[in-house]
């Protein structure tokens, strides 16, 4: 294809060997001898010229990606525009397949003529100059670069297989499309094994066992095996999934007898039958899974085993997340080949002359970018197990995760995020910052927990915070589940924070701060749920997603006298609870008017003015302004203007914010007895209202 002739700007002499060297008479008989799938790659043109050994070798020098050094380029001029297409043809014909580096500088120059050159087709009998460079990033991914006439046309990441020869001059794999391959469960044990060295990651250990687990010995006959008290010292495998409907052969109570005998392989669904599969190959026998493991039919025995549930899934060897699987029925062992085009381009594979005379394979590959002028859409949307809450804390609690995604399989620890082979994955699949994940100190054995400090204290509070802001916009097929999905990750914290109490999603020591957390739904915001299933005070008394106004300790102007919350289980101290729970607070109380029609969110206006109204300045105060409002949720009494209560809570001095929680009265036979139905801000600096507010007198109020 070209007639090779390297540039100064490419070579140095001290780069070129004497030909007649025993190197190079080596490297000619790999070339020779090279495998017909490595070498017919290219046309016998390109074979010959840009990747012959010698050639190549002088191209092969990787330079760190700001490296502007002119000696890290490789120039030649190609054949020309005819000569090509002969030669493309040629290869075509003899090979039925196309030489990948033609195609690939055919594609750049035409695009060079027909977005910069007046000419749309380039002249038959041209020739063209190009420089090839690779560099490496700071995560010493090799890059390839082509340079067409002195213009950008491409950088390309260069990937290559495990088994290829080239894997050990290129760090960057495959995005693995095949996760049901014997090369999968290496990768799959070599993470596990290297996991067990990291700092903060617990090695496996058998110290738990579940009431219930699949025994995944025979495959054509898994069966339920039942611990009768006597814990084996042996690994289990759990598997967090979206059941996406409902699963009519779950164990009961009435089929438990039966199912210890063997599972018909009809009853078991897809999802489930490719996490038997992945626990067979990966030589372990057990696997936990809620609707084979627990009984479906008893609400005692439900009860029991979700109280367990940070114990099964802390104890595990690995979790098996079933992320891309919307449906039980879908499973996920499936060819990923599919999901990773939608990702990436494939520019094909090239021969790669390794330093060491071998010689390999160098995947080229672009990521996909939405054409221009068009609306931008995902490139892989959301995974299904991200949308529901049950999934959350059996992702954080695990130790170690599988997690199936669309385009690939992941592994996941206290350490590390990262697809299972090392291979990027050219798109964020989802912010960093969004990946759950629960502070390294958490999982500590408790004589190893560090004291008490505030560094340590900030930490753990904000991951708690965190883990409701992930968890609360999360679906549920049962509302009535709102805290019992999230009891384990709870309990999971009462081993930090062991001297306080937990009140329906509330920290007893986090009072009264943690009462200010808001609705971040804004307008579409959820209706209140028709049953109860906390206190208003708490933010699991309301669908949608929470977050907490971070206030700090200062500036608080009420204090907690009093909570009371009964489990609706004693087993569970950290799930459901009864109706009737209660806070007892001392604060500022105020009567106002609630106009949640007026701008911005809703206005928040004074019934009466508790001062002269002749000492306001002459400003929107005068209209008895006090702050704005945001609603827990749609309800009839927070669509209507009507006067409410508000009881101020926290004020932040150096904002010049104050914020409180808005209240109606919750029966008409007592008058200190609230229901929350939101919380306001107000900007108090040169407002009357407030500041005359803070000096008023308190008094204690219930909140239900």
């Amino acid at each position: 294809m070209s007639d090779l002739s390297p540039t100064s700007s490419g070579l140095g002499a001290s780069f070129v060997e004497p030909l007649c060297s025993a190197k190079n008479l080596a490297n000619s008989l790999v070339v020779e001898h090279a495998p017909p799938e490595i070498r017919h790659l290219v046309c016998e043109k390109c074979w010959r010229s840009v990747f012959s050994a010698d050639f190549f070798q002088m191209a092969w020098k990787p330079k760190p990606e700001f490296d502007y050094s002119t000696h890290r380029y490789f120039s030649y001029e190609t054949s020309t525009w005819r000569q090509i297409q002969r030669q493309r043809r040629q290869h075509w014909i003899k090979f039925r397949r196309q030489c990948q580096w033609c195609k690939l500088l055919c594609r750049f120059i035409k695009n060079r003529y027909l977005f910069l050159e007046k000419v749309r087709q380039p002249p038959k009998n041209k020739k063209y100059h190009l420089d090839i460079k690779f560099t490496q990033d700071r995560w010493n991914t090799v890059e390839l670069s082509l340079f067409v006439e002195e213009g950008w046309n491409g950088v390309f990441r260069i990937h290559t297989a495990e088994d290829d020869p080239a894997a050990k001059f290129f760090v960057a794999r495959e995005v693995l499309s095949d996760v049901d391959s014997t090369m999968t469960y290496k990768l799959i044990q070599k993470r596990v094994d290297e996991c067990a060295n990291h700092e903060h990651c617990p090695p496996p250990q058998s110290i738990y066992f579940p009431t219930r687990v699949i025994d995944c010995t025979v495959l054509e006959r898994p069966r339920v095996f039942v611990n009768q008290g006597i814990e084996p010292h042996d690994y289990y495998v759990t598997l967090s999934y979206v059941w996406g409907e409902s699963q009519p052969n779950c164990t009961t109570t009435k089929n438990l007898d039966s199912y210890i005998e063997g599972i018909p392989l009809t009853n078991i669904p897809k999802t489930i039958m490719d996490a038997i599969m992945v626990t067979h190959k990966l030589g372990l026998r057990y696997l936990w899974v809620d609707s084979f493991c627990i009984m479906q039919d008893s609400e005692d025995d439900k009860a029991r085993e979700i109280a367990q549930i940070r114990r099964i899934f802390r104890n595990a060897y690995v979790t098996i997340v079933a992320a891309c699987s919307e449906t039980v029925r879908n499973g996920f062992l499936h060819d990923r080949r599919p999901a990773v085009r939608e990702l990436i381009i494939d520019e094909g594979s090239l021969p790669f002359h390794c330093p060491d005379g071998s010689i390999g394979t160098m995947r080229l590959r672009r990521r996909r970018y939405p054409p221009p002028n068009r609306e931008p859409r995902p490139l892989c949307p959301p995974e299904p197990i991200n949308e529901r809450a049950w999934c959350l804390e059996e992702r954080v609690l695990s130790p170690r995760k599988l997690i199936y995604a669309t385009h690939t399989l992941l592994y996941e620890c206290q350490a590390i995020h990262d697809n299972i082979n090392g291979a990027p994955n050219f798109v964020e699949l989802c912010d960093p910052e969004q990946i759950p994940r629960l502070p390294n100190r958490i999982f500590l054995p408790p004589p190893a927990i560090p004291g008490s400090d505030y560094l340590a204290d900030h930490e753990m509070a904000m991951a708690w915070y965190t883990m409701l802001t992930l968890y609360t916009p999360r679906t549920l097929t049962h509302s009535r589940d709102r805290l019992i999905a999230l009891s384990g990750v709870a309990e999971q914290f009462h081993r930090i924070w062991l001297q306080s109490r937990y009140f329906a999603g509330m920290w007893e020591h986090q009072l009264p701060g943690a009462l200010l957390w808001k609705n971040s739904g804004g307008e579409e915001c959820c209706s209140r749920p028709d049953g109860y299933r906390a206190p208003s005070w708490s933010w699991a008394s309301i669908d949608g997603e929470v977050n907490v106004l971070s206030c700090g300790s200062d500036g608080i102007l009420c204090s907690i006298i009093h909570c009371d919350v009964t489990p609706v289980r004693p087993i569970n101290p950290f799930g459901a609870v009864k109706v009737g729970g209660s806070l007892v607070i001392d604060t500022v109380l105020q009567p106002a008017v609630w106009y949640p029609a007026s701008e911005r969110e809703s206005l928040f206006t004074a019934a009466r003015a508790q001062s002269d109204p002749s000492k306001w300045p002459d400003s929107y105060y005068n209209q008895g302004f006090i702050g704005l409002v945001h609603r827990d949720a749609v309800e009839p009494v927070s669509e209507e203007s009507g006067c409410v209560h508000v009881s101020l809570g926290f004020v932040r001095q150096a904002l010049n914010y104050a914020y409180g929680l808005v209240l109606i009265s919750a029966t008409a036979n007592e008058s200190c007895v609230f229901r929350r139905i939101g919380v306001f801000e107000s900007h108090f600096r040169h407002n009357p209202i407030i500041e005359e507010w803070l000096n008023d007198r308190h008094q204690r109020i219930k909140i239900v």
